[in-house]
């Protein structure tokens, strides 16, 4: 017998879905709104936070996975009053372990019951660089999450979810986020630094291996799931906010080019980091397309005279902030986010990065009061 589970919205909230989308559509246009959207990146621990949920309980098993995770969605429709549109046709569900990168690779996992499992880094000698391979797309925790994917899709049937009454689709998906650092950096961990200064030449046969695999887990998924080849990607950098400018000139631009060359535009790019220093690679040499969740380390004014109008920005306060409070002082950071970076169109009020466990949903209503006390910038 299936199990319903009803997610119940308000019918005046579902009106504003259209509005909702209008307002990100000509935000990625960078074209006139009526004021800035905003788009809090609630991530899986809040999420189960939110709905009193446990991590454990979400790596059981394919079907608790299943069960979780649209919970989780059920949570964020019925609580959080932002400007993500709520899916009213289908909900898209992908097996979720977290942000563990480098997962085609042989790399041990070490779980840690309700917090986040950690990575067991595999090379510990530069020497251990020459005998690398680029794996099966099928190997390491993706083997899981390919076989959970499989399992899952033929287990949505046993799931009878509804919108305000009217069936609700479920459907699964499985991607592939991060890129040629993240992976390197879970293969080496801070020793990738080091080798970077006394190894070079290993450590760019090394980001040739990630980048190749990285490609080639891309185009498994994509075969896997019928997506369409050449699609963009969302590509992330993380700890290269760590090397200087040349550095990053040197080991990461020529290997993320190579994705994009594959993978098309929109260039959607990912750092959490403070990457003030990097802001004029990201612009000319990589040509990012929307910077997705900067963090709030990244000095706002930099931001805007180097990416406003030229890349859609996503980001935002503190989270700690958003977290803590009060009213008044979440209203006024945001409010000075969406002067800052959103006078040339193109900019997204979120945090940055990650909202906090537990944090109030007053606190989340006053960033879409900020942005309605500021209204249309242009």
């Amino acid at each position: 017998m299936k199990e319903r589970i009803d997610i119940n919205v308000p019918e005046d909230v579902l009106a504003l879905n259209q509005k909702k989308k209008e307002r990100l559509e000509k935000t990625y246009r960078f074209e006139a709104t009526d004021r800035v959207p905003v788009w809090p990146d609630f991530q899986i621990w809040s999420l189960l936070a939110g709905r009193k949920g446990k991590y454990s309980d979400l790596t059981k098993g394919p079907r608790e996975h299943l069960h979780g995770q649209i919970l989780n969605q059920k949570w964020r429709i019925e609580n959080v009053r932002d400007d993500f549109p709520i899916e009213t046709e289908c909900l898209t569900i992908e097996p979720q372990f977290g942000a563990i990168r480098g997962v085609e690779f042989p790399i041990e996992i070490e779980w840690m019951g309700d917090e986040s499992p950690k990575s067991k880094h595999l090379l510990q000698e530069p020497e251990e660089i020459d005998t690398l391979e680029i794996p099966s797309p099928d190997c390491g925790l993706n083997h899981t999450r390919i076989e959970w994917y499989k399992t899952m899709s033929e287990m949505t049937g046993d799931f009878d979810v509804r919108l305000n009454g009217e069936p609700l689709q479920v459907k699964l998906d499985l991607t592939h986020p991060g890129g040629a650092i993240p992976s390197a950096f879970a293969l080496c961990g801070s020793n990738l630094f080091v080798w970077m200064l006394e190894e070079p030449d290993r450590i760019h046969r090394l980001l040739e291996i990630t980048t190749q695999s990285h490609l080639q887990v891309i185009e498994y998924f994509a075969e896997l799931t019928g997506r369409e080849k050449g699609h963009s990607v969302w590509a992330g950098a993380d700890i290269a906010e760590m090397i200087s400018p040349q550095m990053f000139q040197e080991f990461v631009v020529p290997y993320y080019l190579q994705i994009w060359k594959k993978q098309n535009y929109p260039r959607v790019f990912h750092m959490c980091g403070k990457i003030d220093h990097l802001l004029d690679i990201l612009r000319d040499d990589l040509d990012i397309t929307y910077l997705d969740r900067f963090g709030f380390s990244t000095n706002r004014q930099l931001l805007a005279k180097k990416l406003a109008g030229q890349a859609v920005m996503r980001g935002g306060p503190h989270p700690a902030l958003i977290y803590e409070g009060p009213v008044e002082k979440i209203t006024k950071e945001c409010v000075d986010y969406i002067k800052t970076l959103g006078s040339q169109g193109g900019y997204i009020l979120s945090d940055g990065v990650g909202i906090v466990p537990g944090t109030p949903m007053a606190h989340i209503e006053a960033m879409v009061d900020a942005s309605k006390q500021v209204g249309p910038l242009i």
